[in-house]
């Protein structure tokens, strides 16, 4: 066959080319075209039978085979993460008012200093305070007389009891609102509520205080973060689950456990609050501070986790991984179809479709190169 299918085709063709077009007979040249038309194609797979075995078998030919790296896949733990932004809260952190308003008589303190809880940050001019006080001393002492004297009275039988009782309630009376007057003064002092650095002054000497705050003082010895989650993940987000958090700023990170999730969703931005206790700064973990938190909300044992750019999508939007068979002597592609399960990052948990995940457990993936190649090509693999 070999032999005799290119000389029929010579013979045809030299026969189409000498007839007379005069004496043409419709119905003999429509056999004579589908007698070539076969010669024709019986001829094209002979051609490419021959190239073929040349090319399998011809050492001077080389071959551009596309290059690709692979992978052995392996069970592993697939983790993912819910990312939230946080700030810092600190424990111990006041705006300081003054309760009463007056005018700043002193600043006994600068930014930075360390102060000792109830310690005098801010000292008002309050002398009509001082004056009021003063007379209401007075008037408690007269009171505090006059109770003493009735009392001894009374111890000796004389005068009426209730000349004693009244004696007795505007001493009581009298000594209360001495009590209550050096309880304004105080409060318009401006005192440290707890052990800390002055983070802040907000006020020079010479201003009326008023509803504006005057110092602000922070201990950042103990902090918090806090951010909003959305609600969707309220049945994934519990109390321990370990994160990482990450501050940009500081270009450091550490992990940590969820301490308290929030019963309470805003109805503003339907989100809830989430809080991790955050150790020992040594200062640097500042108020506001800002942080990119991962909670870990789902973890899977021994699944099949591969790069996110292994997997390749059809026009009919299925996903598809690329595996390497040894045929022949030959490393060739072949398409397992999967399904994704979750992406985290640059990794994705997958499925086989066919099968179970013994299927792809060990088997060599293509990794880089695998948007250049098909299925059941040849390829060449260049990390091995």
């Amino acid at each position: 066959m070999k032999t005799t299918l290119p000389a029929l085709l010579i013979a045809a063709l030299l026969s189409a080319c000498g007839a007379s077009t005069s004496t043409d007979d419709l119905g003999r040249k429509r056999a004579e075209l589908d007698s070539l038309k076969a010669a024709y194609k019986d001829l094209g797979l002979l051609i490419k039978e021959a190239e073929t075995w040349v090319a399998d078998h011809d050492t001077t030919i080389h071959k551009n085979l596309p290059a690709v790296t692979t992978l052995i896949l392996q069970p592993s733990t697939f983790e993912h993460f819910v990312q939230v932004h946080g700030t810092v809260k600190a424990d111990k952190s006041a705006d300081l008012f003054a309760m009463g308003s007056g005018r700043v008589r002193r600043i006994l303190v600068k930014e930075g200093d360390r102060v000792r809880s109830g310690q005098l940050l801010v000292d008002l001019d309050n002398d009509a305070m001082d004056k009021q006080i003063a007379a209401a001393g007075s008037g408690a002492a007269l009171a505090r007389d006059v109770f003493e004297k009735q009392s001894r009275l009374w111890e000796q039988k004389i005068g009426s009891e209730i000349q004693f009782l009244q004696a007795k309630s505007q001493k009581e009376q009298a000594e209360a609102g001495v009590s209550a007057l050096r309880e304004q003064l105080r409060m318009t002092q401006v005192t440290a509520p707890f052990d800390g650095t002055v983070d802040q002054i907000m006020v020079s000497i010479g201003d009326m205080t008023g509803v504006t705050p005057v110092v602000r003082v922070v201990d950042p010895s103990g902090a918090q973060l806090e951010a909003d989650v959305p609600e969707s993940y309220l049945t994934r987000v519990k109390v321990g689950d370990p994160v990482r958090v990450e501050f940009p700023s500081l270009n450091d990170t550490l992990i940590a456990t969820l301490s308290n999730v929030s019963t309470f969703i805003d109805p503003a931005n339907r989100t809830f609050r989430i809080t991790v206790r955050l150790p020992q700064s040594n200062g640097l973990l500042h108020p506001n501070l800002l942080s990119v938190i991962h909670i870990r909300d789902q973890v899977q044992e021994n699944a099949l986790v591969v790069p996110s750019r292994t997997i390749q999508e059809d026009v009919n939007g299925n996903n598809y991984v690329f595996v390497l068979d040894d045929l022949a002597g030959k490393t060739t592609t072949r398409k397992v179809m999967v399904k994704r399960l979750a992406d985290y990052r640059s990794n994705t948990m997958i499925q086989p479709l066919e099968g179970d995940a013994a299927r792809l457990q060990g088997a060599v993936l293509v990794d880089e190169g695998a948007k250049s190649v098909g299925g059941g090509q040849q390829v060449k693999v260049t990390n091995l």
